[in-house]
């Protein structure tokens, strides 16, 4: 079986997993998506979630990096996305990266931009799904780009010990993090300010360019509706996991997102432990799937 992302080129998050894909140096099929509402052939494999990237392993939808890396680890286990000495410590410092330092590089990435220079329907789409207002953000940016170039001076301060990634010797999960936040500030034209003192920091910038030469792996492109196809002629993997109490298995439930406007997906719960929640539902055209998500960020409400 393939892996299937469901993208689109300038988010940061699908940075995040194609560099992953490069880690891992994976064969994957591309499905590109719109970068706003609607998402119709993306939501009848969610059931509602519209976030960008999804991992698609036949039956099996992975929503969230968090969720999306750990499925790629145990497609391909090596080299491992959490390498010793860290380990499991790379999702505690992806979380952050991904968290609170996402949102200082969306400020110092964006907060500079002229009115105009992003389509009117993007910033409503944000607008509605994440409460962003751009006037706002605007006023928040110096406070938040101190943030992003803290964060970046103490990344170079703990790679001036001479190590070649976060954990040391293998790249790892953590780097994908914090490389996808930069990157995001790198590509955007208005922060280049921002961007060069980034990249003044000279252990982040070698730093840099060690992660980016993992590469994407190898990728095709396939169509939306290739991919539900996919999904229909298959049959969702076993659950391993277990369902912590007050939730029974197969009772009806909701997950809802953190900090997301988007639809929220139900289905029959099938796993929900510290390793993440599996729903299993069925949608018209791709049939009988199991919508993946992660632990933490995730609300389950009983539907």
């Amino acid at each position: 079986m393939i892996p299937i992302l469901h993208h689109y080129e300038t988010s940061p998050f699908a940075e995040l997993v194609r560099a992953a894909m490069g880690l891992k140096q994976l064969e994957w099929q591309s499905v590109i998506i719109p970068n706003i509402l609607p998402k119709p052939d993306l939501t009848e494999l969610t059931g509602g979630y519209a976030r960008t990237p999804v991992l698609q392993i036949g039956a099996d939808i992975y929503c969230d990096t968090a969720a999306i890396l750990h499925a790629l680890d145990e497609f391909k286990p090596t080299p491992s996305l959490y390498p010793a000495p860290l380990g499991s410590l790379h999702k505690v410092i992806a979380n952050w990266a991904g968290g609170v330092q996402f949102f200082a590089h969306v400020g110092a990435a964006m907060g500079t931009m002229p009115a105009g220079a992003m389509p009117d329907s993007f910033v409503e789409d944000r607008k509605g799904r994440f409460g962003l207002d751009m006037a706002q953000l605007s006023k928040a940016t110096p406070h938040l780009t101190s943030q992003a170039l803290t964060a970046a001076y103490w990344l170079d301060a703990s790679l001036a010990d001479g190590r070649s990634f976060v954990g040391g010797d293998a790249p790892g999960h953590a780097d994908l993090a914090f490389y996808s936040n930069t990157w995001f500030v790198r590509g955007i034209p208005f922060a280049k300010a921002t961007s060069d003192a980034i990249f003044a920091l000279p252990n982040l910038a070698a730093w840099f360019g060690r992660v980016k030469a993992l590469g994407h792996g190898t990728h095709s492109e396939i169509s939306a509706d290739e991919a539900i196809a996919v999904a229909a002629a298959a049959e969702p993997a076993a659950i391993k996991g277990r369902i912590d109490a007050p939730f029974t298995a197969g009772q009806q439930v909701a997950v809802k997102t953190d900090g997301s406007g988007d639809a929220t997906p139900t289905g029959k719960l099938a796993q929900l432990d510290p390793i993440g929640i599996i729903i299993l539902r069925s949608g018209e055209r791709c049939g009988n799937v199991a919508v993946h998500f992660p632990r933490l960020g995730q609300m389950v409400i009983s539907a």
